[in-house]
């Protein structure tokens, strides 16, 4: 499958998993590429990044694990996932 076709379907299965417009912009404006997702800034930053990660694994929950891997949702949730985790581990030190 070519990458626009790619993007395509992966807009069609965000819309049924209930995304919003304003997710599909966010999307858009990282060219749907997982190495784009920022970092987090502020706590105010999570809940957006939960949900969207929420529907992101919503709409890939259908298919294969391969399949999800593959596709740009499921890189977008585990790239966003990554930044999440990233946040909570933000103030935890070795010992």
């Amino acid at each position: 499958m070519s990458e626009p076709n790619a993007i395509a379907e992966a807009r069609a299965r965000l819309l049924a998993a209930g995304a919003t417009r304003d997710d599909l912009a966010w999307f858009e404006s990282l060219g749907w590429s997982d190495g784009s997702v920022p970092r987090v800034a502020a706590e105010a930053d999570l809940a957006d990044l939960r949900r969207r990660e929420e529907k992101l694994n919503a709409s890939v929950a259908h298919l294969s694990f391969a399949e999800r891997a593959a596709s740009p949702e499921g890189k977008l949730a585990a790239a966003i996932g990554a930044r999440i985790a990233d946040w909570n581990d933000r103030d935890e030190t070795d010992d």
